[in-house]
């Protein structure tokens, strides 16, 4: 069955490319759904990630076109692998590895005191390692949170989700001055200030993370406006949390307000 870019939705047993079965529907974000699909071709479970309807514009597009791409290039077993990307009536699709488990958004909900020491510093050393063979590659995530890190049976980490994810050798620029992206609990200062950011943004939110898995809640929680989030990560320093010094003074590194410190 194939359907057109004015279709309603895709729906279970539809076929994309002649060779990508949509079995269940997992999720739904704020550019496409994930769906748990089956390849016809290689006989195995995979993750499909469809671009809505809605989110047909260029500039969204190229945001989904860049997530395949950039995730195509990044080998790392702390990154989701990209199989495939393609079009169907005018409709992006990205197949990606299924993955099983839950993300830490999940883990934390079970654990509104945050995980043991040891646990969340095992969770954000995997993720520092994730990081680095992105980073080697001129790739900076922008938007790394609890819900875009999958813990998979076993203890294994996975980050997910580039859709947002800039590469630093690109041609055209992708971070515009004055625009924003990325979840406002995890946001650097500099994405605040809607400048040019590098690595290091990842870095602070990797400590807004860390933060979070020790405690629960990231350093200046999650609720209130953008505003007043906007000012305590500019401005504020987060409140200390009861932790050995060691621990204590990483946080303390990654959360700097200058990209410099971190």
């Amino acid at each position: 069955m194939t359907w057109s870019q004015g279709a309603c939705a895709v729906r279970v047993g539809d076929e994309l490319a002649g060779r990508y079965r949509l079995d269940e529907r997992l999720g739904r974000g704020g550019m496409g759904e994930v769906w748990r699909g089956h390849d016809l071709s290689l006989d195995r479970s995979v993750a499909v990630k469809v671009l809505l309807e809605a989110a047909t514009g260029d500039e969204v597009a190229s945001r989904f076109r860049r997530e395949a791409t950039i995730g195509a290039r990044l080998q790392h077993p702390g990154i989701t692998v990209v199989h495939d990307v393609g079009r169907q009536d005018g409709r992006l699709f990205i197949v990606m590895e299924l993955l099983s488990g839950e993300d830490l958004a999940t883990v934390l909900a079970r654990s509104p005191g945050g995980l043991p020491v040891a646990t969340a510093l095992d969770l954000a050393a995997q993720t520092a390692e994730a990081l680095s063979a992105a980073h080697a590659q001129a790739v900076v995530h922008r938007d790394l949170k609890p819900g875009n890190l999958f813990l998979l049976p076993g203890g294994r980490l996975k980050i997910c989700d580039f859709g947002i994810a800039h590469s630093s050798d690109a041609t055209a620029g992708w971070t515009v001055t004055g625009r924003m992206f990325g979840t406002p609990a995890y946001m650097a200062p500099e994405q605040w200030r809607g400048e040019r950011v590098d690595a290091r943004c990842d870095l602070y939110a990797l400590g807004c993370v860390l933060y979070a898995l020790l405690s629960g809640e990231p350093p200046f929680g999650s609720a209130g406006s953008p505003y007043a989030l906007m000012v305590r990560h500019i401005e504020e320093a987060p409140a200390a949390l009861p932790v050995a010094p060691g621990p204590a003074a990483l946080l303390a590194t990654l959360l700097a307000k200058a990209p410099a410190d971190r």
